[in-house]
C-alpha cells in the first residue's frame, strides 16, 4: 500500500486556511504489518477472484474505507478527480457550457434550471426548462446526473454536442457548442415591487462575496427599502466568505464561534459598518451549514426575520486537507456556535414564520411568484417592517 502524506494546503470546505503536516516514520512498524496484510489479500484476490480486478479502485477503496471507518458521514476521502472537481466548484470558475441542472423528480430527467448569460449554452440556443437527454451521443436520464457533467465539461475551446428535449415545443435538438471558462453565478438578484431587493445565494464559494456585494450595491442604487436573502436549498460552502457577507449586515459583534476537540474557541467578529435596512431571510430544511451561520447570526443580532421551514441542523465544521498525490481528506474538526452560544447540530434553526410548500411544489426547479407562498410571506413581513 502506498503511504500518503500531507502537503501545505488551504481548507476549502467550511473553515479558514489550515496547514497540516504529519510525520509518518513513527508508524513504520504498524504500516509494515498493514502493507503485508494488504499484500496477502491482494494476492488472494489475484489468484482466486473470477472477475477482472481494478487495482486503482482497490487502492482508493482502502483509503475510503479507512477514513469512513470513523463513522462520521462528513469525514471522507476524495480521489484526485473528486478533489479537483471540488476545487473547481469552489473557485467559481470552470470549463464547460454554463448551465445549472437538477434532477426533475417528476419524470427522472436532467432539467436545465438556469442558462448563464453569455455562456456557450446560451449562444447555442439552450433555454431554461430544457431537458438534457444526451451528450456526445450518449443517452442521459436523471440516474446519470453525477456522470453528465463529466461528459459535458472539458478543456476550453473543445466542442461538445448536447441533446435537449424542449417541452414548450415538443422537439428534440442537438446543440453543438464550444466549451469556455465559465464563471459560476452563486448569487442572483432582482427588485420586487419596486423597492425590495431580493438576493438568492445558492452556495458560498470564493466569488460569492463579490457577487453578493454587487447585488447589495445595485439594490442600494435602486433605492431598496428592504432586503430578502433567499437561502433555501443552500447547503453551505466557505466559512470565511459567509463571515464577509454577515459583516455587511450586522453591527459590531460576534458572527460565529468555533470550538475544536481540545476546547480551543475561536470567534469571528464584525465591525460597526453595515447596511441598516430591514431584512427577511428565507430558509428551508435544506438550508445547512454556512446558510445556518448567516441566518443564525442575523437572527441572534435581531437583524432579520426568518421565514420558511426549520433549517437542516449542521453545526459542525469540516476542513479539507490535500495530500501529496492530489487526493484529499475532509475531516470534521470543530463545532460552531451562533452569537447566542447555541450549537444547532441536529436541531436546526426555527423560523419566525413557518410556511410550508405543497409537496408537488417542493420538487419543482423554479417556482412562479404566485406559487411561492414562502416568498409571498417574506414580502408581506418585510413590507410591515418597511412601513
Amino acid at each position: 500500500m502506498k503511504q500518503k502524506s500531507f502537503i501545505k494546503g488551504t481548507a476549502i470546505g467550511f473553515v479558514l486556511s489550515t496547514t497540516i503536516l504529519f510525520g509518518m516514520t513513527v508508524f513504520a512498524d504498524k504500516y509494515d504489518f498493514i502493507d503485508k496484510k494488504i499484500e496477502v489479500i491482494e494476492k488472494t484476490l489475484d489468484k482466486y477472484y473470477v472477475g477482472e480486478l481494478d487495482k486503482t479502485a482497490m487502492e482508493e477503496g482502502i483509503y475510503k474505507g479507512l477514513v469512513s471507518s470513523v463513522g462520521d458521514p462528513y469525514t471522507t476521502y476524495y480521489t484526485k478527480e473528486e478533489f479537483d472537481s471540488i476545487m473547481e466548484k469552489t473557485s467559481g470558475v470552470y470549463a464547460g457550457i454554463g448551465v445549472q441542472m437538477m434532477v426533475d423528480q417528476t419524470d427522472n430527467t436532467i432539467l436545465v434550471t438556469d442558462v448563464f448569460e453569455g455562456s456557450p449554452a446560451e449562444k447555442a440556443g439552450m433555454l431554461s426548462k430544457d431537458k438534457i437527454v444526451g451528450a456526445e451521443g450518449q443517452p442521459l436520464t436523471g440516474d446519470d446526473f453525477n456522470e453528465a457533467p463529466k461528459i459535458i465539461k472539458g478543456k476550453p475551446g473543445t466542442k461538445v454536442t448536447v441533446t435537449v428535449f424542449r417541452p414548450s415545443t415538443n422537439e428534440t435538438l442537438d446543440l453543438e457548442m464550444k466549451r469556455e471558462n465559465v464563471i459560476y453565478p452563486s448569487v442572483s438578484h432582482k427588485m420586487l415591487e419596486g423597492d425590495i431587493n431580493y438576493i438568492k445565494i445558492s452556495s458560498f464559494e470564493e466569488l460569492t462575496y463579490d457577487q453578493f456585494k454587487e447585488a447589495l450595491d445595485e439594490g442600494t442604487k435602486a433605492n431598496a427599502e428592504g432586503l430578502i436573502i433567499d437561502l433555501r436549498d443552500n447547503t453551505g460552502g466557505l466559512l470565511d466568505v459567509t463571515v464577509q457577507i454577515v459583516d455587511e449586515l450586522i453591527p459590531e459583534g460576534v458572527i460565529v464561534s468555533t470550538k475544536d476537540k481540545n476546547g480551543k474557541v475561536k470567534e469571528m467578529t464584525s465591525d460597526d459598518q453595515y447596511v441598516d435596512i430591514p431584512i427577511v431571510v428565507l430558509v428551508n430544511e435544506r438550508s445547512a451549514s454556512a446558510s445556518e451561520v448567516l441566518s443564525g447570526a442575523l437572527k441572534d443580532h435581531n437583524r432579520a426575520i426568518l421565514v420558511g421551514n426549520r433549517t437542516f441542523g449542521k453545526g459542525i465544521v469540516q476542513t479539507i486537507m490535500p495530500l501529496t498525490d492530489g487526493s484529499a481528506i475532509k475531516v470534521t474538526t470543530s463545532q460552531y456556535f451562533t452569537p447566542s452560544g447555541v450549537c444547532i447540530q441536529g436541531e436546526g434553526i426555527e423560523p419566525d414564520y413557518k410556511v410550508d410548500l405543497a409537496p408537488e411544489l417542493m420538487i419543482k426547479a423554479k417556482l412562479e411568484y404566485n406559487e411561492d407562498l414562502q416568498l409571498q410571506k417574506a414580502v408581506e413581513v418585510l413590507r410591515e417592517q418597511i412601513q
